[in-house]
């Protein structure tokens, strides 16, 4: 019945997300759990204190450590506390000072462009996102893709919905390959400060109290994970939501000064983050349905960009739209702590593109999606791309 997590639902899921609109908390017998659809469910469950996002640190081994330290998966005090910290380390200066950075990594990956057919994906799309927080977290050239395989490892776990020992062996082993190399990144960092999100982190210190290492490890892990797939995953949606709707492509090349606007609908009408998986720290009522402590709640985010009794015209993709307060990022105490860095790199993705290739058409009939219980985006975009 569910509908969900299907291969149909990966290429698209909004036909699901439409059927179930006229009940927007209901019971999923097949995933055990509550499924909110609706934008105004969905927004009180993200801000509500009595809503556990995975009820924070853990013993165990280093892998379950690092997941039960990472301030997505954490419920207060535990995550007021990580938030802080980390909210006096990535300032609004620091990410500002950023866009000049992001704009030139766009350039120098564009110049390697020439006309005729190229993936977005693989030449701007994933390496802008991995570069601008490999940069940020002080991490050598040289160790990048390393650094990378480790985390998506440990990722693949953090991700993946049900027990797959094999998956979870892996990312262990990564963890441990992770801690060791990140130790010596540390103390390399705090024996040298510099300008880094990552010196921020080490040097953050509110009320007497710092990260630890396994803190600053997990936190890492997570501003990849959320900053580089959602923000490449985005890049795709958003180019590809504009190539279906030409004239909004064309009113976008007309008015450059249009783009922050439209990567803020880009991200209500086709957002990368689609599923967030959260439980009942007690109970509690959604439009007058009982929840009980314990159980488990799927909130689809991308279902609430449509939802029409929030979003006039909900289907209609208008770059011009505003309001446009999607869910992207959340709300309240849990919003995305980086949203200020992604919407900077979609902005200039988008923007470099444009600039530099009058003509930008799909060079593929089908486009081929991830099969990622909470993330939405394609695996390539070829384009055909002349000037």
């Amino acid at each position: 019945m569910s509908g969900f997590f299907t291969p149909e639902f990966f290429v698209d899921p909004y036909p699901t997300y439409e059927e179930l609109r006229d009940e927007p908390v209901r019971w999923n017998e097949e995933l055990r759990a509550w499924v909110l659809t609706g934008y105004r469910e969905v927004s009180a469950a993200l801000s509500d204190p009595r809503v556990s996002r995975g009820g924070g640190p853990r013993d165990g081994d280093l892998l379950t450590r690092l997941l039960t330290r990472m301030m997505l998966f954490t419920d207060p005090p535990d995550h007021t506390r990580l938030r802080a910290l980390a909210n006096r380390a990535f300032t609004p200066r620091r990410v500002e000072a950023l866009r000049p950075r992001i704009a030139a990594i766009v350039d120098e990956q564009l110049a390697e462009v020439d006309e005729g057919e190229w993936d977005l994906i693989e030449g701007l799309a994933y390496p802008l996102p991995v570069i601008v927080i490999a940069e940020i977290l002080s991490l050598p050239r040289a160790d990048r893709g390393l650094f990378k395989r480790w985390s998506d490892d440990v990722i693949a776990v953090a991700a993946g919905i049900g027990d797959d020992p094999e998956r979870r062996e892996r990312g262990l082993r990564s963890a441990h390959a992770l801690a060791e190399y990140f130790a010596a990144l540390v103390a390399e960092v705090r024996a040298h400060p510099n300008d880094t999100l990552l010196s921020g982190l080490v040097e953050a210190e509110a009320e007497g109290t710092r990260l630890t290492g396994e803190e600053l490890l997990a936190n890492a892990i997570l501003l990849l994970m959320n900053g580089h797939e959602t923000t490449t995953f985005a890049i795709g949606n958003g180019m590809l939501a504009l190539l279906q709707h030409g004239e909004e492509l064309a009113r976008l090349r007309d008015d450059p000064m249009l783009i922050g606007a439209a990567v803020e609908e880009i991200l209500r009408y086709d957002g990368s983050v689609q599923m967030r998986g959260v439980s009942a720290g007690e109970d509690l009522k959604f439009d007058a349905t009982q929840i009980r402590a314990g159980q488990t709640l799927w909130l689809a985010i991308g279902a609430t960009g449509r939802d029409p009794r929030q979003f006039a015209n909900p289907s209609r993709f208008d770059v011009v739209r505003s309001p446009s307060r999607h869910l992207q990022f959340g709300v309240g105490p849990y919003f995305c702590i980086g949203a200020a860095l992604a919407r900077a790199e979609i902005q200039l993705a988008l923007t470099g593109l444009l600039g530099r290739f009058r003509r930008i058409e799909l060079a593929a009939d089908d486009i081929q999606w991830h099969e990622i219980a909470v993330f939405r985006g394609p695996k390539a975009v070829p384009l055909a791309l002349g000037r």
